[in-house]
Formats: C-alpha cells, structure tokens, sequence
C-alpha cells in the first residue's frame, strides 16, 4: 500500500515574464531565460541594467571552461562572462549572425553563420541550401573573420581531444569553388582544406565516426550513407542486408563499443516507419536488429532509449497490422497510417540489440491489487515520438515510464519503475506524471501532467511510499530537472491564480511562466549506513547481478556484481552504484548477434534472409554460420558461433594455403547451418564451370545495363516535374542522443 504524507516546504520560486525557455547552471549561480529573451539569475531579476534592458537570444555554456557563458543578444549586441556572471563583457557583430557553436576544447574560439543573398557574380555557384557563410572568432566574440563561403554546415571536429587533432579543426559541408558540393576539414581556418567525401549532402559526427549522406546510384531516388571511423580519412559505404531497399531518412540511434545502431526509413512516404539496424565494431557491416520503430515526423526522434550497458526499450507497429497496412496501402487507403497508430507495441533488449523481447508486465497495480491482463499481455511505455516529456528515465538500474499493460499501447497510462534496468516492473501511481531521478541519492520526484499541479509527489523507496509537498502556486508542468542537488519545475501559470489570461488561451503575451526550485536538503532523510556490509540485516544496501530476459547473470562475456540500496531503506545514498566485482563467463549462444544478410526466426536462430551463392576462391575461406559475436562482448571458450573454415570450389589444380593466404578471409557471408563448437570444419563444394560463357553473359548484361540507364534518362527522367529534395540532417537544439539525417 502507498503512504502519502504531507510536508510544508519553503521554496524558491519565480514568476517570469513569459514561459522558461532555458536554464544554465554555472557553479551555485542559476540562469533562466525567459520566452520572450528575459534573463533572470537566481530567481530574482537582479542582473546588471545593462543585460536587463537587452532582449537574449540565447546563452551557451563553454565545455572547455563552465564558467564561461556567452549571452547572445538578438540584434547585435552580446556579452560573455568567465566567472559565472560576476563581471561581463560587451562584444558587437553583425546582426545577422546566428547559430553560435562554441569550440569544446577552447572557451575562447566560436563560430557563427550568416545568410547571404546570391547575385549575379555568385549566380553559378549559389544553390539551395548552401547559402551561409561561416565566421570564426578566437577573442571571445570580440573580432569576426569570414573564413568559408557557400556553408551548409559546419562543427568544430568531434575528435580535437585526441593529440594528433588540432583544437582548430573544423568539418564542413559547401560548396567549393569549382561548384562542387562536398565534405572537407581544414586546421587552419579553410586556407587549406583536407577533401573527405565529393558528391555529398551533409554530415553527422561522434566522437567514433563521421557520416556522410551521398547520393544513390542513378536508378534511384534515395539516399546512401558512408562512414568513417576514427583514424581513416577514407569513407565506405555502409553495408546493408537489404540491399534492394531504397533509403531516404536516416536517424543515428546510439554508438557503443564501435558498434553503431541506426533507424533506416525505406518508405519514401511514410519516414515515420523504421528499421533499426546494427554495425559491427568496423561500423560498415549492418544486421537488422529491429522491424517498424516509431519515429516522431514532428522532431525526427524514434521511439529508443537507453537503460544501462547493452539494455534498451524501443517502440515498434506490430508487423502483422503493418503487412495489412501495406496491403491497404497498395488500394490507395489512406486511413491506414491512422488505423496502424493503433498498434504500436514496446520491445526491451538485454542483449545490445540481438534479441528483442516484450516487457514483463507487471503483476499488481499501483494499489497492490492482481493485475487482470488477457490475451498476449506485456507493458509498453511511451517515447519520445510522442510524449518527450513522459518518455522513460533512467538513472543506473532505476528506470520510469509511462504506459499500460496489454497487447498495444493504448491511451489510458498509468506510471511504472523498474529497479532492475527493465527486467521487472512495478506499477507505482495513477495517471501520467513528469518525474526525474537525484542521480545516485535514491530520491524520485513526481509531479501529474494530468491537470494543473499544486503538489509535488517524492519517494525515498522506489515507489513503496510517497510523500506530498504543497506549493503555494498552481502551474501547468513544463518539465523537472535535477541538477546540483536541486529539483527544477518549471510551467505556465494557471490563469485562475494568477489571473493573466483565458483558461484555454494558451496564445496569449499575458502568459506567464513560473519557475519552482526544490534543495532536496529541506526533505534530506538519514543518511545510509552499511555499504561495507551488504545483504546484512543492519545493512541498507544488498548485492546485485544484472540479468538477462532468461535470467542468466552473463552479459557480454561477464558476471558483475553491484552494491544498490535495499528498497525499503528510506535513507540519502552517498555511495555511486558501480560493480564491485567481475567474473569472466563461457561464452553462450546469447553472446552471439546475427551476422549480416541474417535474422532471427521464431526460435530465435540466425537464418539467412535470401540465398546466398559463394564466390570463387582457391584453398580455404572463412564461411559465416549466421553470427558474429555482439560488440564489446568479452566471453572465453564455451560455445563458439563464429566463422570456420571450408574449402572453396576447385577450379584448377590445387594449391596450397600458403599461395591463398589472401583469399583466406572472402565472402564471410556465406551460410550454413549453425555449428555449436570451438573447432574449425573442413566442406568440401562442387567444382565451378563455364568461365568462357560467365565472361560472355557478363558483357551482355553490361551492354543492357549502360542501355537501360539511357533509356531512363530519355524517357522516365525527361517526363518528370517533382524534383527530390535532399536529406538534411537536423542537430536536436538540447543536443540528444539520437542524431538524424532527415528530408525536407
């Protein structure tokens, strides 16, 4: 049973001018920044006149030095302070620079974009979307150089932490001198450039990889995307298992491990419909992973989410209504997408995205009463797509969400926790609720995004018991947000309180944003004892083994055993939730993904997913038996899936292994039927033959290739009048995770 109580708790609050639209922490200073560019510190309006009277833009926060803010102003006019806004600085530019960009590694350096208009000089080299000029400045906004025209994005490189990388190095995408459209970086401010990639729309950089968005073959009207992994400056081609599937939208999901995940859509008008794929540690060899992931069409971000080390939650349209949806689609029905919105379903993944299971319902509500669930009956939660701010949150082994048990998502939520990174689930409250984690300190708050909030939930124990706090002020929620041992709610005012506006005028300039600040000190419990003895009676911490959907305490080739705090204990953890102890594991069959041209079937074996014919080689090769071991993964001996070795075909007289050594590692795709052992297995194949008429018909089949590409052009391309627009990709202004290539 829940316990709720209720505590009086002096706050700091503030009503704005207008909705929050930012908030920075710089040390024990806080900075708000109002919708319509009021800047306040500390909740009160006490900033210098001269930054109160300027109207804010925005404000960036240097990682190279955090207490160096830039508060740009809207017309010309901006100011910098490198002491967390004890002194400030004037600096002037041209008003209509925009998209400042701060180099991480020098809190001096930034970088801005101006438009610029084409004219009859520029005319032949003015194209859409390359109609920006870069501006770099290494005095703190002081002074401003034109260093690159014709931009249509730019970055300080991702990898200017390593020491053979410049601090100054810049990647960009223009349009050179000669009209060519490309990717190139350059050391010293484009006087000299290094050419990656010609021919190419734009790019995403990790500090793993660079991604380039190019054009497909002539025949087709999507998208290919090449990778370059860290140390190379040479760009491949990403390999797919699909490769008669056009690609026209691309969303880099997560990298970990040099392993890269990545949601494909193949639909050119229906880029809400994904396929999820996954590279292997060279992050050019893809294998499908997940069908159908939901992407948002409004933000581009797809429903995925990261729990802890190779645990995710992904929302999916179940594949049977989508194969109905594309029978009806094929009718020219066009309520299918609205009847598939129907059927969306959550997926969980303990093994870095080699199997996807359905979420374990839970088994009692949030009243302790059986769950009464029929039918296939799993959870499924929310994501990003479509509630950002009810999505999951994780913290360690805690995550919330927010949905329902049954077969699909419905819309009726109630609020769950897992203390175990999503194997187990507990339903905790009624209703949809915004909530955050205090890191490590155990504490969770809670705040309804039912209706207007006047009370504040928290719990010391995962959800057992909550406490209520009243505020004195009636909000609609925003967001919550902890950081430096303080609970951020922020929202717009309730109109019957405040009295500024109509009740469901939420237009209106009278709209005022409020701006609560909770110091969990004020609700500080004992502080926990026993973290030398867990698992002791007096103790309030236990150990803990993370699992697998089966169970099984291995994951990725190890045993760890955590120190968590016991659920009951209502007390402040001080202590971070690290593995105390590893053990190395045999490996399993769990510790093996798909290998590419391969997926999984109904009993979760790696099948091929078309024939696939060898390739001629002479003396051995290394034949694929459907896996490849998942990245990271650091299991010894026990069950062995990978790669063996097989005799190629014979079409001369033998040689030895020694004259063949290149051939060796050919056509890793080949497939059979999986062996479960840690030797090497000799097959022997058929002789190939023939060579004279294989020659003959590939001179044929080039002589219709090159007639077939002009026929297109005379006849297909010539009747056309839309013109494809070119994938962009759009960079998440709160800088997430999930980073798209995406079309206009």
């Amino acid at each position: 049973m829940l316990t709720l109580l209720l505590l009086q708790v002096v706050f700091s609050q503030k009503i704005l001018d207008s909705p929050l639209e930012q908030v920075v922490w710089c040390k024990s200073e806080t900075f708000i920044l109002s919708a319509k560019g009021m800047l306040y510190k500390n909740y009160t309006s006490e900033m210098p006149k001269l930054i109160s009277n300027l109207t804010i833009r925005e404000i960036l926060q240097s990682e190279a030095d955090p207490q160096v803010l830039y508060i740009l102003g809207d017309i010309d006019t901006s100011y910098v302070t490198q002491n967390c806004g004890k002194t400030y600085q004037k600096f002037k530019h041209e008003k209509t620079l925009h998209d400042f960009r701060l180099n991480p590694l020098e809190a001096h350096s930034l970088m801005a974009f101006k438009e610029f208009r084409c004219n009859a000089t520029n005319g032949n080299l003015c194209k859409e979307k390359y109609k920006k000029q870069l501006y770099v400045s290494n005095d703190y906004g002081a002074n401003w150089r034109l260093v690159l025209n014709r931009t249509r994005d730019a970055i300080w490189d991702k990898l200017i932490e390593l020491p053979e990388v410049p601090d100054s190095r810049i990647v960009a995408s223009y349009l050179s001198d000669q009209g060519h459209v490309q990717v190139s970086y350059s050391d010293d401010y484009f006087k000299t450039t290094q050419l990656l990639r010609n021919n190419s729309y734009g790019f995403y950089q990790t500090k793993e990889y660079l991604f380039i968005l190019i054009d497909a073959d002539p025949f087709s009207k999507g998208y290919d995307l090449e990778v370059i992994k860290q140390g190379s400056l040479t760009p491949v081609e990403l390999v797919l298992p699909i490769e008669d599937h056009q690609k026209y939208t691309f969303t880099v999901l997560d990298t970990v491990n040099g392993s890269i995940f990545i949601s494909i859509s193949h639909l050119e008008d229906m880029p809400k419909i994904m396929n999820i794929y996954q590279s292997d540690t060279s992050g050019t060899k893809y294998t499908l992973s997940l069908l159908n992931n939901v992407r948002s069409l409004d933000t581009g971000n797809c429903d995925f989410e990261f729990i802890m080390r190779g645990i995710y939650i992904a929302n999916i349209y179940d594949n049977t209504e989508f194969e109905k949806f594309k029978l009806r689609r094929s009718t020219k029905n066009t309520d299918g997408i609205k009847r598939l919105e129907n059927y969306k379903q959550s997926r969980i993944t303990f093994e870095q995205g080699g199997e996807w299971h359905a979420i374990k319902a839970p088994k009692y509500d949030y009243k302790g009463q059986p769950i009464q669930c029929n039918g296939d009956c799993s959870l499924h939660l929310l994501g990003r797509s479509e509630a950002p701010r009810n999505r999951i949150v994780s913290h360690s082994y805690i995550t919330i969400g927010t949905g329902n048990t049954g077969i699909y998502l419905g819309n009726e939520y109630k609020t769950y926790l897992s203390r175990d990174g999503g194997h187990t689930w507990f339903e905790i409250l009624d209703g949809m609720h915004i909530y955050d984690i205090a890191e490590n300190t155990g504490l969770i708050v809670f705040v309804s995004d039912e209706e207007q909030a006047s009370e504040i939930l928290y719990t010391w124990d995962e959800g057992l018991t909550f406490k209520k706090i009243k505020m004195n002020i009636t909000m609609d929620i925003t967001n919550v947000v902890y950081k430096n041992g303080k609970f951020i709610f922020h929202g717009i005012s309730d109109s019957k309180t405040l009295g500024v506006a109509k009740e469901d005028d939420f237009t209106s300039s009278a709209l005022k944003g409020i701006v609560v600040s909770l110091d969990i000190n004020q609700i500080m419990v004992r502080e926990c004892q026993g973290f030398d003895s867990p698992g002791e009676q007096d103790s309030d911490y236990e150990f803990w083994y993370p699992t697998n959907y089966a169970g099984d305490k291995c994951l990725f080739g190890k045993r760890e055993k955590y120190i968590r705090r016991k659920q009951r204990a209502q007390c402040y953890n001080k202590e971070p939730n690290l593995p105390v102890q590893t053990e190395s594991c045999p490996c399993t069959k769990a510790d093996w993904e798909c290998d590419v041209g391969f997926k999984r079937d109904v009993y979760s074996n790696c099948v091929p997913m078309k024939e696939i014919k060898p390739k001629q080689c002479k003396g051995t090769y290394l034949k694929s038996q459907g896996y490849r071991k998942i990245s990271g993964d650091e299991c010894q001996d026990g069950v062995y899936l990978g790669p063996i070795e097989v005799n190629c075909q014979q079409e001369e007289s033998p040689v030895t292994k020694n004259e063949d050594a290149s051939q060796q590692h050919q056509n890793d795709n080949e497939t059979q039927q999986p062996q479960v052992t840690s030797k090497k297995v000799q097959v022997t194949q058929k002789k190939a033959s023939g060579g004279g008429i294989k020659f003959s018909y590939l001179a044929i089949g080039v002589i219709l290739l090159i007639l077939a590409f002009f026929a297109k052009k005379r006849y297909l391309d010539s009747g056309r009048t839309k013109k494809r627009t070119p994938a962009h990709y759009y960079p998440g202004r709160q800088q997430e995770k999930q980073s798209l290539f995406t079309e206009l």
